[in-house]
């Protein structure tokens, strides 16, 4: 019983002190793959870590090839600042956004560069629900995505960041084509 107890102060201790009395949040944020990616509708596509934290390894996919990512880029209770996409190698994939009309509903037009992947937020935007598609254009061993995501979060006196980001490689293969043998 009296185990119990020193568990439950413990943790009443550790909740007061990681209490911001100056009333400001500041939590690091998060992009999370809200379901697998997938191919042509249908193919789930597995990611797996690599030797690096911040890179991970998803199935190969072939030329032709649409994947669909559908991320969930989240600040907690801070506001989201900016969002980047970098595509590796865009001569052998290509990025598909959403329609210019419903990226302007949710970013800044003239600070954004949509066709490059720079996004800036409108104000007091902590979450954001961002589809895409990703098409294999040509045979690539080392094609990857770059992601990254700012919020207004500030870490000046505690340990945390403000941004988050990750790598994600996807190698494209040649479609392998099958012919139908008649007896």
């Amino acid at each position: 019983m009296k185990t119990r107890l020193f568990i439950l102060l413990g943790l009443i201790a550790i909740a007061v002190t990681s209490c911001n009395i100056s009333s400001s949040s500041n939590t690091s944020p998060e992009i999370y793959f809200v379901t697998s990616p997938f191919v042509n509708k249908i193919d789930t596509l597995n990611r797996y870590r690599t030797d690096d934290p911040s890179v991970f390894l998803m199935d190969t996919i072939q030329v032709g090839d649409t994947v669909t990512f559908r991320l969930l880029l989240y600040g907690y209770a801070n506001n989201l600042s900016s969002y980047n996409v970098m595509v590796s190698d865009t001569s052998s994939t290509k990025l598909l956004l959403p329609t210019p009309s419903s990226l302007d509903s949710v970013f800044l037009a003239a600070a954004s560069d949509y066709t490059n992947g720079k996004f800036i937020f409108k104000n007091k935007i902590t979450s954001l629900y961002f589809p895409f598609r990703y098409i294999a254009k040509k045979v690539s061993a080392d094609a990857k995505i770059s992601f990254n995501l700012v919020s207004d979060a500030n870490f000046s006196s505690s340990m945390g960041s403000s941004s988050v980001s990750f790598v994600l490689k996807t190698p494209v293969k040649l479609r392998k084509v099958v012919a139908l043998v008649k007896k």
